[in-house]
């Protein structure tokens, strides 16, 4: 099965970066888990001038990457974290993500994931 990969690209609001990547590592990953989106890893560029969170999920295709989000995003348990961690500011000013396929010459291997 030829896999699809999402990228994803938080700009955290200023100063919100370390509060994202707590909410990712305390709440969001467990509940990804939950919904099938499967995060291969996380990033953060060693000059983060744009305090900029990146990680890969893998999915079986594009179709299922969008189900498994809108049910991700109407998780009650999302929900109350969400609007917890946002109550003064949300955290993500912005996020930008790509569907991507991976190349013939990849050495990447699918299936691997990061554990919650």
């Amino acid at each position: 099965m030829n896999h699809v990969y999402e990228m994803r690209m938080y700009h955290a609001a200023p100063g919100k970066l370390d509060a994202l990547i707590s909410r990712f590592a305390l709440h969001t990953n467990a509940l990804f888990a939950r919904y099938h989106l499967k995060p291969i890893a996380y990033w953060v560029p060693r000059e983060n001038s744009q305090n900029l969170l990146l990680y890969i999920l893998e999915h079986d295709s594009i179709e299922e990457a969008e189900k498994n989000w809108a049910d991700f995003r109407n998780d009650a348990e999302w929900q109350k974290v969400k609007a917890e961690t946002d109550a003064d500011t949300p955290l993500a000013a912005s996020i930008v993500r790509y569907f991507m396929d991976k190349v013939d010459f990849s050495n990447f291997e699918s299936g691997v994931s990061c554990k919650p």
